[in-house]
């Protein structure tokens, strides 16, 4: 529900959002892998279409838009560029640019008239039912930082991709007999007797003799190899020794309060009573009423919103909403909510989904003064993160002085300790907090045997590694691999009884058109599923898998199917009964099923035309880019 109530409150911004945010952007799913190659020189180019250039600024402006939509979710620069996002924007500018093309191709424009009337019927640009008007359009940009001239340049590329697609896509059609079809795998649901053979139930019935184990190690020798392995000294420099020298300012705490916002929160719970149409307000009101009643004399406010609340999200929550700050709730909800002491419950509120009790759970409203403990506590943190990253160099340096480690840990001004890792593979399963995965890391990137590597971040401070010892690769022996030698030798003995025990069921079920007496005359027994759809789950036992769907479905009522492998079990089944075609529900929803299955056809046509067209362009040279343009372009953001 908070995200429903938060959804009408941006509704008016989705447009601009989708000019900012490249995960809401109108081509992302054009965005094919990596198939651009060539490279030039022209200076603020970052990209090159069909003749077509791609600024630096072009690709900035978008790449600010989307890297502050990103930082608004506390993602910062660093993440962006390991998410590939700066590569993400350019694809997408270039996916402009090859729309731009294939419109002169097709001889498709659009006019000031048809943008003029996207803007004025655009609901969400509407107030009952009217365009809000020229100066509250201009406002509502400003207040996003966008300009008319920004937003009506992303709408006509809008409208113009809407145009293409139903141009390349106009030839697309959906016969009566496909409808049919769809509609019947939708609707129709079959029932099944299976027995399901479980692998565990097998490999009771496996006792390997020590002569198998020996065969199974000497057949699959290449399978059992003892994997390099390296030790490692490493300096270990604890933090908590700089803690006592960190000093903490009142300069220090107002920079760390400057720094961040500070919005009032709050914490609420609701009961939400669903209002659909005008004709019904009167009666869900006295309902809204009632429940109000109750929980002014104490009954459990969570009880009585998984009773009663229709907002199924937060019922499941006892009403529990979160936290949210101003701007995110419709204003009669929010009005009501910050209006609120903690503890404090409303009487009933009235927003275009209906009625609401709220109950106010925490109202925050931050002052230096109730977070200077947090802020302290950052401040102090930042400055031992910029202490510990001084203190690493120093132990580096000291390092690469002396090849003791004993020796350099003398030579530094501060305390640090000298351990050993053992021998150890790089994946192997890491106890307690002496090592992590990112030390391990550091020490098999490491070429030499002495070579010191980067600083890690410790649990307890910071790591300085130094390679000592690498065991290269080798075959194993069998005492080293004898566990696992039985183990694989099990699992493979018990998949063979398995299939056997499953294919000897399904020939007798068939010949005999009888999963029950052929299962009987196996000692097996037979279960039946719920009925289920082909998108549905057959049972819990057997759970959700397409293929197994797939198969059922392809069969006749009465027929017994091919063993089906679930996991590591396997499924032999008979098709007990198969629901008849509804043809009067049928013909009740062919023209709105038609419809979405026409839509679907040809946004997928029209996505594999579009990325074929521009595969073909890439092959043909006519699609170029600069990472070095990219990479400078990117850099003048930060």
């Amino acid at each position: 529900m908070l995200d429903l109530m938060r959804r009408k409150k941006r509704l008016k911004l989705i447009l601009w959002v989708v000019i900012a945010a490249l995960a809401l952007s109108m081509l992302i799913f054009f965005v094919p892998g990596s198939s651009m190659g060539g490279f030039f020189d022209t200076p603020g180019v970052v990209a090159s279409v069909d003749g077509r250039k791609i600024t630096a600024q072009d690709f900035s402006r978008m790449y600010r838009q989307v890297a502050n939509n990103y930082r608004s979710a506390n993602i910062d620069e660093e993440t962006l560029r390991a998410m590939g996002v700066p590569n993400q924007v350019l694809n997408e500018l270039i996916s402009y640019e090859v729309m731009e093309v294939l419109a002169k191709r097709f001889g498709i424009t659009i006019s000031n008239e048809e943008l003029f009337r996207a803007l004025e019927n655009n609901p969400n640009l509407q107030i009952d039912g009217k365009f809000i008007g020229v100066e509250s359009y201009k406002a509502l940009l400003a207040q996003n930082g966008y300009t008319p001239a920004q937003f009506e340049r992303s709408l006509r590329r809008l409208k113009l991709q809407d145009k293409i697609r139903d141009f390349v896509a106009s030839a697309v059609r959906i016969d009566d007999e496909e409808l049919r079809g769809t509609y019947e795998r939708s609707t129709q649901k079959i029932q099944l007797d299976y027995v399901l053979l479980k692998k565990d139930d097998f490999k009771k019935r496996v006792t390997p003799a020590a002569e198998d184990i020996e065969a199974w190690f000497n057949d699959h020798k290449d399978s059992y190899i003892v994997r390099e392995k390296r030790s490692a000294e490493y300096m270990l420099i604890p933090y908590e020794q700089f803690l006592s020298d960190i000093e903490i300012t009142e300069d220090d705490i107002l920079g760390e309060w400057n720094s961040v916002p500070h919005e009032e929160s709050v914490d609420a719970a609701h009961i939400l009573l669903f209002v659909n149409n005008d004709s019904e307000d009167a009666e869900v009101k006295q309902k809204a009423e009632e429940i109000l009643k109750m929980a002014q004399s104490g009954r459990d406010f969570a009880e009585l919103a998984r009773q009663y609340s229709d907002d199924s999200g937060s019922a499941e929550q006892g009403g529990y909403l979160g936290s949210f700050t101003r701007g995110q709730m419709v204003p009669e909800f929010e009005n009501a909510a910050f209006a609120l002491k903690p503890g404090e419950m409303s009487g009933l509120v009235r927003s275009q989904y209906g009625y609401h009790i709220i109950l106010s759970l925490r109202h925050d409203v931050p002052t230096l003064e109730s977070t200077r403990e947090q802020l302290a506590a950052m401040v102090r943190d930042r400055k031992l993160s910029e202490t510990m990253d001084r203190k690493a160099e120093e132990a580096v340096d000291a390092a690469a002085k002396h090849t003791d480690f004993n020796e350099a840990v003398k030579s530094l001004g501060f305390m640090a300790e000298v351990h050993e890792t053992g021998l150890r593979q790089r994946d192997e399963a890491l106890t307690g907090a002496e090592l992590s995965p990112e030390m391990m890391d550091e020490i098999f990137s490491l070429r030499d045997v002495g070579a010191v590597g980067k600083s890690v971040d410790h649990a307890i401070g910071i790591a300085v590694p130094k390679l000592v010892k690498v065991e290269l690769p080798r075959p194993g022996t069998l005492d080293e691999f004898r566990q696992q030698v039985e183990s694989d030798y099990i699992e493979a003995r018990a998949k063979e009884l398995l299939d056997a025990e499953a294919q000897k069921l399904s020939a007798e079920g068939i010949k005999q058109s009888n999963l029950t007496a052929a299962a009987k005359a196996q000692g097996l027994s037979v279960k039946t599923t719920q009925e289920f759809t082909i998108n549905g789950t057959p049972d819990q036992e057997i759970g959700f898998y397409s293929s197994f769907n797939q198969a059922a479905f392809a069969l006749e009522t009465g027929a017994v199917g091919a063993p089906q492998t679930i996991l590591d079990n396997v499924v032999v089944f008979q098709v007990k009964s198969r629901s008849p075609f509804d043809e009067a529900e049928f013909e009740n929803q062919k023209t709105a099923l038609k419809a979405q299955l026409l839509e679907n056809r040809q946004d997928s046509y029209f996505q594999e035309y579009f990325n074929r067209a521009r595969d073909e362009m890439t092959k043909a040279g006519k699609i170029t880019l600069s990472q070095k343009a990219l990479e400078q372009a990117t850099a003048l953001y930060y």
